[in-house]
């Protein structure tokens, strides 16, 4: 008996060390599992960053040969209107390569003894060099272009042809040409006009900026030959080493294809290097091919060092959770006196729970665009989760959160955050800035280092276009209409990036999305108390039980969408007390159907002297959509107050654009919808002008937004796809 004591008072005392081995194993165990999922996730992220490299420098090269081609074959007719006159020729090219800054030079080959009084070979050519641009008769003994086979190829085929590189005898440039044959008026071949560009300059450009600092681009022909790689000469031999391994035929077996690109990996033996190689082709002719190539020991170096960095903050995490430990054990009873101080307080939480129910909106909001409805259920008299929601310049702005933690400091920080919310987007329509503002506000004076995912969304109203900003809360879901089927469920996630929660660091950068919710679709939020639910086996309720209950219910009500998942909980859970908030919010998206009978659009310049052409188009468009005469000036002067502004501030002094205009109209309303490529430029803050002069009086512009909302029923701004789209709308027929 005396032994058996020893032993239990012994594990008593010891009881923490083995808490905190046990603890140190199973952190040693979470550290390899995060280092293999954070390497996945960035090997994801280069592919995609790739991928992104690749298909810029994709789009420049691709710019340069069209720019390059049709630079070409804008100048075709004025050679062969100069055929006669052939001291012009050398004028023409030097105009030509005056205006086409990538080209190294350009030249016409004519067939030999084409003039009776020129040199038997003739062939006029300006080149640029350091001093200029000079024009040269490059064609004699020393260079007979009738033995190059790419002239030979052009004259035979009669074709336009790319060619390189090669190795330039008379410039000592390594080049890539472009020609095409060139006709008399007869319809006879009389020369082969070409253009040359310098390889090293398109290396240049090619290796300008990069996704990592020692990653390279490189251009290869169709038959893997290399035309361009980066100007740094200590990079030639692994340029030839890459070059290789794309050329191998054994290799290339290893290859994977992902996305628009091909990628493998490689481990180069002499250098002791490991690196990845993504590889693309160019659409259309030539079939050309780019490459990136990124180090391993770049990409993922910092991963390392960050794994020995955490394991050392465990370790110390670990000593400190021992004394914690041993701190508790001998703190046991004032921690039970701490309880009944809390029993007395839970009085005062019942009063603080009404508080922070009022603070919340209408559990119901019901619109012709939007039908929202949501509940919050703590799990205590008080809580941390949050929802809100308003409407404001025909777009509903929400949001739903959760506050680590619970109880009385988890329900102030969460009435603080959603003060801040209100507060930030009153006068602002990116969630991502609105993010930004929350979380410098709630890291001010946090010595409680308290944090709060939070998920904001801005819907636009009349589009359907859904910018959001996550930051650490789970991922809201998109219910689907019946026959609108994605991946095989009705109910998919919204793939929404983990920023950190807000409260942690001030520093933290927030990013926006953009998705289009379609018409009759439902969005569903909701905290981690729903897949965190717990029953009496300690069983989560989990994501799965989520998306098999939501597929259901993609034709129901909102409120019908909550009552059925708050009762598929409560089925789970049985007799279980409930472990966290449940905060559920689900908002239909309901734009009423406009049917438009009539559609006239113009593009304009960005011109203030269009604006008669404007009114004219207006006018005339008014009375093909039978608009009553009071009405057409009306509008007329709303349309030209709008485009004049974004003439003037979209595209400011010194630059040009387009303005299109697009008229439609339903019998019922008249919708104006102006979109330009300008400058981001939100019409709705320009400041109002002198609105009591009559339309004779006024000078062209200068009356403000302010004006345009006075004249017409309603206005939208949006920033789409790198376009600034105002939308103006009018009731034209009350009956």
């Amino acid at each position: 008996m005396r032994n058996r004591n020893k032993f239990i008072h012994t594990f008593r005392r010891s009881s923490g060390l083995f808490i905190v081995i046990i603890a140190a194993l199973m952190l040693e165990l979470l550290s390899w599992v995060q280092y293999y999922y954070t390497h996945h996730l960035m090997e994801d992220e280069l592919e995609k960053r790739a991928e992104m490299e690749l298909m810029t420098k994709t789009i420049i090269t691709k710019g340069m040969i069209n720019h390059s081609e049709h630079s070409l074959k804008s100048h075709i007719m004025e050679v062969k209107k100069n055929l006669a006159n052939p001291d012009s020729l050398p004028g023409i090219l030097a105009w030509m390569l005056k205006y086409s800054p990538h080209l190294k030079g350009c030249g016409i080959a004519f067939n030999p003894g084409y003039y009776k009084d020129r040199e038997y070979l003739f062939e006029p050519y300006a080149l640029r060099t350091d001093s200029g641009i000079q024009c040269l008769q490059v064609a004699g003994e020393k260079f007979d272009y009738t033995k190059d086979g790419f002239y030979r190829y052009i004259q035979d085929k009669k074709t336009n042809s790319w060619v390189g590189p090669y190795d330039d005898v008379c410039l000592g440039k390594k080049l890539i040409s472009y020609a095409v044959p060139i006709y008399d008026f007869t319809g006879d071949t009389v020369a082969v006009f070409g253009i040359d560009i310098d390889t090293h300059n398109l290396g240049d450009t090619l290796n300008y900026r990069h996704i990592y600092p020692s990653s390279f681009d490189f251009l290869l022909t169709e038959g893997g030959e290399l035309i361009a790689g980066p100007p740094d000469p200590s990079l030639e031999k692994k340029v030839e080493e890459v070059v290789r391994v794309i050329n191998d035929s054994t290799i290339k077996k290893s290859w994977s294809t992902k996305g628009r690109v091909r990628t493998t990996s490689y481990y180069d033996k002499e250098a002791g290097d490991e690196f990845s190689v993504f590889f693309a082709n160019l659409k259309g002719a030539p079939h050309w091919q780019i490459a990136v190539v990124c180090y391993d020991d770049e990409v993922y170096g910092s991963l390392s060092t960050l794994r020995i960095r955490l394991l050392l903050l465990s370790l110390l995490a670990l000593g400190i959770l021992l004394y914690i430990i041993r701190r508790f054990a001998k703190n046991e009873e004032k921690l039970k006196l701490k309880t009944l101080e809390e029993e007395r307080t839970r009085g005062e939480l019942r009063v603080a729970s009404h508080i922070q129910q009022s603070m919340l909106p209408h559990s119901h909001l019901h619109m012709d665009d939007v039908d929202i409805c949501g509940s919050l259920m703590p799990a205590r008299e008080v809580g941390g989760d949050l929802f809100d929601y308003f409407i404001r310049d025909e777009k509903l702005f929400f949001c739903i959160g959760d506050v680590s933690g619970k109880g009385a400091p988890s329900a102030m920080l969460m009435a603080v955050v959603h003060a801040l919310f209100r507060a930030f987007s009153a006068h602002e329509n990116n969630p991502a800035r609105i993010m930004q503002a929350i979380n410098e506000a709630s890291c001010r004076g946090n010595d409680s280092n308290m944090f709060v995912t939070l998920f904001i969304g801005v819907l636009d109203l009349p589009t359907g276009h859904l910018r959001f900003c996550n930051a650490g809360h789970d991922a809201p879901f998109i219910l689907s209409e019946k026959g609108k089927v994605k991946n095989g469920k009705f109910a998919t996630t919204i793939p929404a990036l983990p920023h950190l929660p807000v409260g942690l660091f001030d520093d933290v950068r927030y990013g926006v999305q953009k998705i289009q919710i379609s018409p009759h679709s439902t969005i569903f939020l909701y905290t981690d108390g729903l897949t965190e639910a717990k029953n009496k086996e300690r069983k989560q309720f989990g994501l799965e039980r989520v998306e098999a209950i939501l597929d259901t219910l993609t034709d129901k009500q909102p409120q019908e969408i909550l009552e059925k998942v708050t009762e598929a909980v409560h089925r789970f859970v049985t007799d279980a007390e409930q472990s966290d908030d449940l905060t559920l919010l689900a908002i239909r998206y309901t734009p009423s159907q406009e049917q438009d009978i009539i559609i006239e659009e113009i593009t304009l310049p960005s011109d203030i002297k269009e604006v008669e052409t404007l009114g004219a188009f207006v006018k005339q468009t008014c009375e093909h959509m039978n608009v009553g005469k009071p009405l057409v000036g009306k509008i007329r002067l709303a349309i030209e107050e709008a485009v004049v502004n974004v003439m003037e501030y979209a595209y400011p002094t010194g630059t040009t654009g387009e303005v299109n205009i697009r008229m439609t109209s339903d019998g019922h309303r008249l919708k104006i919808i102006i979109t330009d490529t300008g400058n981001p430029f939100n019409p709705t803050e320009v400041s109002a002008a002198d609105t009591t002069l009559s339309i004779e009086e006024r000078p062209i512009g200068g009356l403000g937004i302010l004006l345009v909302r006075e004249l017409m029923d309603s206005i939208n701004y949006e920033r789409i796809d790198g376009k600034n789209i105002l939308t103006l709308r009018k009731i034209i027929n009350n009956s």
